[in-house]
């Protein structure tokens, strides 16, 4: 039945030799099937078929294309062929306008210059013909501005071609390129593109070429496409023929349209900017002034403007600059650039401005970006302005100023709310209006800065008899002014840390202990913001604008009272009974941020150290390395100034003590003085304040410095001789530097060199500073010769401005120069010690009756805060100080500033010094004791030197005259205020800060100064003086707490007589006739009395050493009053007992 049966059960095996599965469900990796290995067999399928058919549609395209290709090349063939025959037939002109615009219409159809060079040659035939029918067929309106515009197009793609230039066919392109520019009109994409084929080509025929640059000028959309032109380096020649056809205007409108649509760089930025100057010669129109303000501006950061130029022509100097970083000019840019800098066009800004809000913003703009790019520069720019337009009878510039500055929103918001000016310092994204607005504001500021160092007290307010303009600021506005800048001063430094984006460390810990150190960098990367995003006008430049601005305006208000009373505080954004405690910490936090960041800086250079001298800059700008070097050096001043702004961060309430200490009140300030020094104590002397204990506590200690503890206690004792006070403190003291600040012990000899009795419990160490102090600064007891100090009109003192002179004169004949160098050295070191000695008595609360010249005082406020040095470097001298120098040279000057000709006074920019020097006596440093019982030499042996010094190079033989004469004067003032007396003064403050940091001296003012100095000259507080007495002796106060009879007259007496006569008890008692600033409790020693026996015929007596006064038991008033008046008067009674 089953035929197919074999009785075998086993399967039979089946072999496939073709390679492919027998599973047509098997995936194609050979694992898996069903349907899974279907749907993927499909889709591979579909992908394949549709490969094929893009590839046939591909192919299909390309055929398709080459056909039309083909066909066109056979067109464009046929149609040349055409148009070769109807032109080779016919020479010269067209017959008519139809003809010439119908062959132009025909070289259009097939002209392609790029892929068939004789195209060129067939747009030069008919170009030439068409040049030559236009001499007689007038080919205008109608079709041919826009035949004319494909013309144009034709020829500039002609120019496009990169071939061998050929003088024959490039000279016929340019020809007719201008030909048909001067006959088509122009947009600003048209005018743009055809410049910027012109400035790509290169090596073209001069002249044609000359013709085509010029042709479009006729149009001004067409100055647009200049623009581009001169973005790039041009010859002088080529310049200089652009110059007859160029409107200034029209280009310096098109400038500043541009400069905010297009991204340009650096380079294309610079050339425009010189090639425009250049273009521009002298015009200095509104537009002009608005473009290069603009171009200027944008360059600021990237070009030393002020560096030695570069010896390069133009095109090299454009291949250096692609390589370069941050980099000078070379000589063509830097000779234009300096040509903005003239006197004359600088003062006529003002002319070309109309009283509008624009022109004002206009003018504010371009000033400041003057000063920003020519620092150094900076006060010949403001002085030109401060002048204005010469024999034009205008507003002065400053008051033009003040009037735009009154009207704008940003004064007004911050003059009526201190609150409320971070955000308007934060908004990085202001309007136009608002940047307009702080241009004008900041521009006004630096003006009025200017104008109050060169404007006497009368003319402030406005009184001058003799002033030709109005005052810059009306008096009754400058309330408004000095709100306004309070208030923003305040955000600046208040704020410094939110303003400045600093990403801080954590702050400080609150010290556990004094004397721990903790941690803490400085953080690097914070980044300068800017005011109102206005480029390179940051918040650290705005500080110095506003803090020199504030403290000039306090200085004057300080000596007219003009303000009302308190208008300067701003105690309402403080916490007052909190205030100096946070100040301290605030100290004590910087000091060691500073400390770490010192540690951390340790193998840094100096960047004062590291500049380049103009020659050197000259001879290798162009090397590789020098510009790397001046890139780094840039690094380490942002870096340096980074760092700077950190540490305001962490100290806002110091940092206003230190650049806006008028807003706190001044007995709050010395408090905090007085806290800073008793920190500074506890520091050095390891938590151990009193003299006493110090030393007892110092003999415990291991070795220090290699010294043992008997060895630290004799550098702080000296024997002194009292003919030779100075000179044998000088040769003990001078030696231990800041050391000084310790306590000193004093041993007094007499001139058999016996000591004196007595035991230095701290009031001989006063007797020795005050003693010091007398015998070295009074002209008077001086016994050297010329004194270290001399005396104004008002016998203020001033470092002797011809010390080193009266040395060098004394010493010249012969080969003496080491021995005037050493001599220098020596005085200097004199100096500086003096600088010692008066922080000495400030850091022990020692006052002394010496007086001070402001403007001599005005250089230890500035040499701590913002951006100050630690000598008088920061010190800018103006003809208000010269008053309190010398009255007669300050109302000389005022004369030659009012005068109606200066030239008229045969003046130059010279001075004369006349310099009296003992001819017969060199310099005796060490004087025996038997030397000099006379401080002054004998008349017959002084001699005059009168020399002549030139306030500038050749200075001698410049007149002054009226547009020089604010110069000269500032010269004047900064020789005789600063440049002569420089190397003493820079030796003083060095020696003052070693004992008192700068910063805390920059709490005050001068007039506070001498106050700290001094003391208060206020009138005496009878009671205040009572209350803090102190009594010996018979005079002791017993159980019944009445006081001894002598003692009830004396006080009676005291208060009777009038406030000369207390003073000079005062003196008589204290050695300085006025009272402490915190009080008679702050008095070291204390105001003391003690009986001297009962004998009434005795005088009253004093040991100014400890304050103490001796008073015989007197019973009768007018006795008392009759022996104490005649003791002060006669000034005797000094008995150290």
């Amino acid at each position: 039945m089953y035929q197919t049966f074999t009785g075998s059960a086993r399967r039979r095996p089946q072999v496939n030799l073709s390679g492919r599965g027998t599973n047509p469900f098997a995936q194609a990796n050979g694992t898996g099937g069903g349907a899974q290995a279907a749907v993927a067999s499909a889709q591979q399928d579909r992908a394949h078929r549709a490969a094929q058919r893009e590839r046939a549609q591909a192919s299909s395209r390309i055929q398709r294309t080459w056909r039309g290709h083909r066909a066109r090349r056979r067109t464009f063939d046929l149609w040349r062929a055409v148009w070769d025959e109807r032109e080779e037939r016919a020479t010269g002109p067209y017959t008519s306008e139809e003809e010439a615009l119908q062959q132009l219409r025909r070289l259009m159809l097939f002209y392609t210059p790029r892929r068939e060079a004789s195209d060129v040659t067939r747009l030069a035939w008919y170009g030439t013909r068409q040049i030559t029918t236009s001499e007689t067929v007038p080919c205008r309106g109608g079709p041919w501005p826009a035949a004319y515009a494909m013309l144009r197009r034709a020829c500039l793609a002609a120019l496009r071609v990169k071939s061998q230039p050929n003088s024959d066919s490039h000279r016929t392109i340019l020809g007719i390129l201008a030909f048909a520019a001067r006959q088509s009109t122009f947009d600003v994409k048209s005018a743009t593109e055809y410049y910027e084929v012109l400035t790509t080509v290169r090596d073209l025929p001069t002249e044609p070429l000359q013709a085509a640059l010029l042709a479009p000028l006729q149009s001004t959309a067409a100055y647009a496409g200049l623009v581009v032109l001169l973005e790039h380096p041009q010859d002088p020649e080529m310049l200089e023929l652009l110059s007859n056809a160029v409107q200034v205007d029209t280009l310096s409108e098109a400038v500043a349209q541009l400069a905010t649509l297009r991204e340009t760089n650096t380079r294309a930025r610079l050339w425009l900017l010189g090639n425009v100057i250049y273009l521009a010669k002298h015009s200095r129109s509104m537009a002009f002034t608005s473009a290069v303000s603009q171009l200027l501006g944008s360059l600021a950061d990237e070009i030393e403007f002020e560096r030695h130029p570069v010896n390069l022509d133009n095109r090299s100097f454009d291949e250096f600059l692609a390589t370069a970083g941050v980099a000078p000019l070379n000589t063509f840019l830097h000779t234009q650039v300096a040509s903005l800098l003239d006197q004359h066009s600088i003062r006529d800004l003002l002319v070309g401005a109309k009283t509008g809000a624009g022109d004002a913003q206009t003018l504010a703009g371009y000033a400041l970006t003057l000063l920003r790019c020519f620092p150094r520069q900076g006060d010949n720019i403001r002085m030109w302005l401060h002048l204005g337009p010469a024999h034009v009878d205008t507003i002065s510039p400053t008051r033009y100023l003040w009037n735009a500055t009154k009207q704008r929103d940003v004064f007004h918001q911050i003059r009526m709310n201190s609150r409320g000016v971070v955000p308007l310092l934060k908004n990085t994204q202001p309007s136009s209006r608002e940047r307009d607005d702080w241009t004008i504001v900041l521009v006004f500021l630096e003006m009025f800065s200017f104008d109050l160092k060169i404007m006497d007290d009368e003319e402030f307010m406005g009184k001058s008899p003799v002033t030709k303009r109005n005052s810059a600021v009306p008096s009754e506005d400058v309330a408004y002014l000095v709100t306004f800048c309070k208030n923003l001063g305040f955000a600046l430094y208040y704020d410094a840390a939110e303003l400045n984006e600093t990403k801080a460390a954590p702050p400080p810990q609150l010290f556990p202990s004094r004397f721990k150190s903790t941690e803490t960098s400085v953080v690097e990367d914070t980044k300068p913001s800017t005011v109102a995003g206005l480029p390179g006008l940051t918040f650290d430049y705005l500080r110095g604008l506003i803090t020199a601005l504030l403290r000039a305006i306090y200085e004057r208000d300080s000596r007219r009272k003009f303000l009302p009373k308190d208008h300067w505080l701003m105690t309402d954004r403080f916490d007052m009974t909190h205030f100096i405690g946070g100040v301290v910490e605030e100290e004590e936090r910087r000091h060691m941020v500073q400390e770490q960041d010192d540690e951390d800086r340790s193998g840094e250079s100096n960047d004062d150290f590291d500049e380049e001298s103009d020659s050197d800059t000259a001879n290798r700008a162009t090397d590789r390395a020098s510009v790397l070097r001046a890139q780094e050096r840039r690094q380490r001043q942002q870096r340096k100034a980074s760092r700077q702004r950190y540490l305001q961060s962490v100290a806002p309430k110091l940092e206003i003590l230190q650049n806006m200490p008028f807003i706190i009140p001044f007995h709050t300030r010395v408090e905090t003085f007085r806290q800073f020094v008793y920190l500074d104590q506890e520091k050095r002397r390891q938590g151990i304040v009193d003299p006493d204990l110090w030393r007892h506590n110092l003999m415990f200690q291991p070795h220090a410095n290699g010294r043992s503890p008997q060895e630290m206690l004799d550098r702080h004792h000296a024997t002194i001789r009292r003919r030779h006070l100075f000179y044998d403190a000088f040769e003990h003291f001078y030696k231990i530097g800041a050391d000084l600040k310790e306590p000193i012990q004093i041993t007094f000899v007499d001139k058999w060199n016996m000591k004196e009795a007595g035991i230095d419990g701290g009031g001989v160490t006063k007797e020795f500073l005050t003693s010091v102090i007398n015998e070295a600064m009074d002209p008077q007891c001086n016994k050297e010769w010329p004194p270290f100090f001399t005396a104004n009109d008002e016998h203020l003192l001033h470092p002797n401005p011809v010390a080193f002179e009266v040395c060098r004169l004394r010493l010249r004949g012969g080969d003496q120069d080491e021995v005037v160098r050493e001599e220098f050295s020596m005085l200097s070191q004199q100096y500086e010690f003096l600088g010692r000695i008066i922080g000495k008595c400030l850091y022990e609360g020692i006052l002394v009756d010496v007086s001070f010249a402001g403007f001599f005082l005005k250089k230890w406020a500035l040499t701590g805060g913002a951006g100050s040095s630690a000598n008088d470097n920061h010190y800018r001298p103006n003809i208000n100080d010269l008053r309190e120098l010398d009255e007669g040279l300050y109302r000389g000057l005022l004369a030659v500033k009012n005068a109606e000709n200066a030239e008229d006074l045969g003046l130059t920019f010279s001075v004369t010094d006349e310099v009296i020097y003992d001819c017969k006596r060199a310099p005796d440093i060490w004087p025996d004791e038997n030397v000099r019982e006379s401080p002054q030499p004998a008349p017959e042996d002084l001699e005059r030197e009168v020399y002549e010094v030139d306030l500038m190079p050749n200075g001698s033989n410049i007149p002054v005259t009226n547009q020089n004469r604010l110069a000269y004067i500032n010269a004047v003032a900064s020789y005789r205020l600063k440049g002569q007396s420089h190397r003493q003064t820079r030796a003083f403050l060095r020696g003052l800060s070693d004992i008192i940091q700068s910063s805390w001296l920059s709490m005050f003012n001068q007039s506070e100064l001498q106050t700290l100095i001094s003391g208060s000259g206020a009138g005496i507080d009878i009671a205040d003086l009572r209350r803090n007495t102190q009594y010996g002796g018979t005079y002791v106060i017993g159980n019944d707490g009445q006081e001894h009879p002598t003692i009830q007259l004396f006080w009676k007496v005291f208060s009777t007589i009038d406030d000369a006569d207390r003073r000079k008890v005062l003196k008589f008692v204290t050695s300085t006739p006025r009272g402490p600033l915190l009080g008679f409790s702050h008095l070291n020693p204390r105001f003391s009395i003690r009986d001297s026996g009962p004998d009434e015929n005795r005088y009253p007596t004093t040991s100014t050493c400890v304050n103490l006064l001796k008073l015989p038991m007197y019973k009768s008033e007018g006795v008392l009053r009759e022996r104490l008046l005649a003791a002060v008067r006669s000034g005797a009674g000094f008995d150290l007992s």
